[in-house]
């Protein structure tokens, strides 16, 4: 596997946003902790924020302070979750795993009663 090249950043996901974020007021509530290389808050078809976004940083550094200023602060009466985006294929994986581990039975394959 090849190493992330050092230009790309670091991508940081942002959720519990209020519907009326577009990408400059995204942008802004990150831009005192570094560089931001890109924001961008993901709307439905009627503009409208849908809770979520990405914020891209230089450098990690700048991303960690960000993550550890922001995670939980409340911005327009909701705490935001702040934290490190994960690649898909990562989260894909990850996901494959915790419901390949339950089996399809659900919880701990269905042996025994509950008690």
């Amino acid at each position: 596997p090849k190493e992330p090249s050092k230009a790309a950043g670091v991508n940081l996901y942002v959720k519990n946003l209020d519907e009326s974020t577009d990408d400059s007021a995204l942008r802004e509530l990150f831009e005192p902790f570094g560089k931001v290389v890109s924001a961008a808050a993901m709307r439905d078809e009627r503009g409208l924020c849908k809770g979520f976004g990405f914020v891209c940083f230089a450098s990690p550094d700048e991303a960690t302070k960000a993550v550890t200023e922001m995670h939980l602060k409340v911005v327009k009466g909701k705490p935001l979750y702040v934290g490190l985006a994960e690649k898909r294929e990562a989260r894909q994986e990850r996901l494959r795993q915790r419901y390949a581990a339950s089996g399809p039975t659900g919880f701990g394959g269905g042996k025994g009663g509950k008690g």
